[in-house]
C-alpha cells in the first residue's frame, strides 16, 4: 500500500523457515504419539471411533494453518502455507495403522486470496492476515467408510482509527485499536506505533489501555507539522500473527 510504513525489521528467510518448520514438526509429533496410543488401545476401530480421529486431524489440520500464517504475516514466503498442510497430510498417511485414512486440501483462491493467503494491510485503517483452506479426509477400513469435509479459515483484524488535540506545539493522539481472531475479540502479544512526519515514518512509545475486550487505547504526543497525522499500527495476537493498518487521524 502506498502509505504503509516501510520499516526495516531484521528477519531472514531463512530464520523464518527454520522456525516453521520447527512448528509443523511439533504438530505432526504430538499427532504421531496421539494415533500410536490410540491405535494400541482401539486396534479395530469402529464408525463411532473415526469421529475421534477427526476430531484430532481437524484440530491438526488448524494448528498447521495457524503456524503457517504467523510466518507468512511475518515476512515468511506464502508457499509455507502449502508446505504445512501438505507436510501434516503426509503424516497422517504414514501414522494411522488400522484402515486408510487420506487427508487432501484445497488452497482458497477466491474473495481476496490467492494461495490460501490474503494479507489485507490498507490505509483505511483495516488490516486483515487471513489464511483459508479446505480439507477433506477419507477413511477405509473393513467395517467403516466414511469422508468428511472440512474447511479452516484464521483470520486476525484490526480496525483503528484515531484523532489529536493541539496542546501549544504539540500534537496529543489517540487512537482505539479493535483486535479480531474469526471475528471474535480477540488479545495481543504485541503493538508497534509509527507516525509520519514530513513523509518519514518514525516509532513513537504509546501509553495503552487494554479494556480486556479486545480494545486498545493509544495514546502519544508528537511534534510533526503533518495534518493531519498519519500514523501505523502493527499488531501480533497471542498466536503470532501480525496485522498492520494505517489511519489518518483529524484534528478534534
Amino acid at each position: 500500500m502506498r502509505k504503509i510504513a516501510k520499516i526495516c525489521r531484521a528477519r531472514s528467510s531463512g530464520q523464518l523457515f527454520i522456525v516453521a518448520a520447527i512448528a509443523i514438526a511439533l504438530i505432526i509429533s504430538s499427532i504421531t504419539v496421539y494415533v500410536y496410543e490410540f491405535n494400541r488401545e482401539n486396534q479395530a476401530p469402529e464408525d463411532h471411533l473415526v469421529s475421534e480421529y477427526f476430531l484430532v486431524v481437524k484440530q491438526g489440520s488448524r494448528n498447521a494453518v495457524i503456524s503457517a500464517l504467523a510466518n507468512i504475516s511475518d515476512g515468511g514466503e506464502k508457499t509455507v502455507l502449502a508446505e504445512n498442510v501438505g507436510a501434516l497430510s503426509e503424516a497422517y498417511l504414514s501414522v494411522m495403522q488400522n484402515g486408510i485414512y487420506q487427508l487432501s486440501y484445497t488452497l482458497f483462491n477466491s474473495s481476496g486470496y490467492a494461495d490460501g493467503v490474503k494479507l489485507l494491510w490498507s490505509d483505511n485503517g483495516l488490516g486483515v492476515s487471513s489464511a483459508y483452506v479446505e480439507f477433506t479426509l477419507e477413511t477405509i477400513g473393513l467395517t467403516f467408510n466414511a469422508t468428511m469435509t472440512y474447511a479452516v479459515n484464521v483470520t486476525t483484524t484490526a480496525k483503528i482509527a484515531g484523532y489529536y488535540t493541539i496542546n501549544g506545539t504539540a500534537k496529543d493522539v489517540n487512537i482505539t485499536c479493535q483486535i479480531f481472531n474469526e471475528e471474535e475479540p480477540a488479545l495481543v502479544k504485541n503493538i508497534t506505533t509509527y507516525y509520519e512526519d514530513s513523509g518519514v515514518w518514525l516509532p513513537v512509545t504509546p501509553s495503552i489501555i487494554n479494556y480486556g475486550n479486545g480494545t486498545y487505547i493509544l495514546s502519544f504526543t508528537v511534534f510533526t507539522s503533518s495534518d493531519p497525522v498519519q500514523v501505523s499500527v502493527h499488531i501480533s495476537d497471542l498466536r503470532g500473527i501480525l496485522v498492520q493498518a494505517n489511519a489518518t487521524c483529524s484534528s478534534l
